[in-house]
């Protein structure tokens, strides 16, 4: 658990510190604002270990972008990539947030902290992706699926707890383990890109082992700004 708290808070400090360079293109006047959250929300026994025991499954600090026409964070069922491989096995999102400053359909692009709001201006036909390392594991991100989440339907901003549209993806570039308990993993491996390769793709997590439900791992809302959640917040 130590280990895990040193990995998530060193990457946290490099968020806050602006260590991360953002990238950000020219918003319209009449874009609307929506107030995004990612949190992670899973306890100390959110995932069962194989010795019977249970711990934490936090997620990194990750990469998030408002997006429209074909632009996309990965494709499925193709690899990677190194700057993606950064950010599912090791939680750095340095190299994915360079790469896509060059994307067409890029409208804006930054890293994120779990648990605190960010603020993104979008127009009818702009999508939200993200990505964020799965940290009990040697390649596992949780992120959006690859054409991202509609923040209009028509001409009206969405609002609300979309979670149920956050995926547990394998960018394919590692050897799976157990969650919580393989050496080549973050917590516990020596070094960044610890572990064999597996030459594969990015795919929907199902590799033979039992992961937590994307509920018990992650919260994302979505929320135009001036609309309140149920919460109040």
């Amino acid at each position: 658990m130590r280990e895990i708290v040193k990995v998530t808070t060193l990457m946290t400090l490099a968020v806050a510190t602006g260590a991360i360079a953002s990238a950000t293109k020219v918003q319209a006047a009449d874009a609307t604002a929506f107030s995004i959250t990612i949190r992670n929300v899973s306890g100390a026994i959110t995932l069962a270990l194989p010795d019977g025991k249970a711990t934490s499954a936090p997620i990194a600090p990750g990469l998030y972008a408002v997006v429209r026409g074909d632009a996309k964070l990965f494709t499925p069922n193709e690899a990677a990539g190194h700057s993606l491989e950064s950010l599912a096995e090791d939680g750095d999102a340095a190299a994915l947030l360079a790469a896509i400053k060059y994307i067409d359909g890029v409208v804006t692009a930054d890293v994120f902290a779990p648990g605190l709001p960010l603020t993104v201006k979008a127009q009818p036909g702009d999508r939200f992706v993200f990505a964020s390392m799965f940290v009990q594991s040697n390649d596992k991100f949780v992120a959006t699926d690859s054409n991202g989440i509609d923040l209009f339907e028509g001409q009206d901003s969405i609002a609300g707890d979309l979670t149920s549209k956050v995926v547990l993806w394998d960018a394919g570039t590692e050897k799976g383990e157990a969650p919580g308990a393989g050496p080549n993993q973050a917590p516990r491996q020596a070094g960044p890109n610890t572990g064999p390769d597996e030459r594969g793709v990015v795919r929907a997590a199902d590799d033979g082992f039992t992961y937590p439900a994307i509920s018990d791992v992650i919260q994302l809302t979505v929320l135009p700004r001036g609309v309140k959640s149920k919460s109040g917040s």
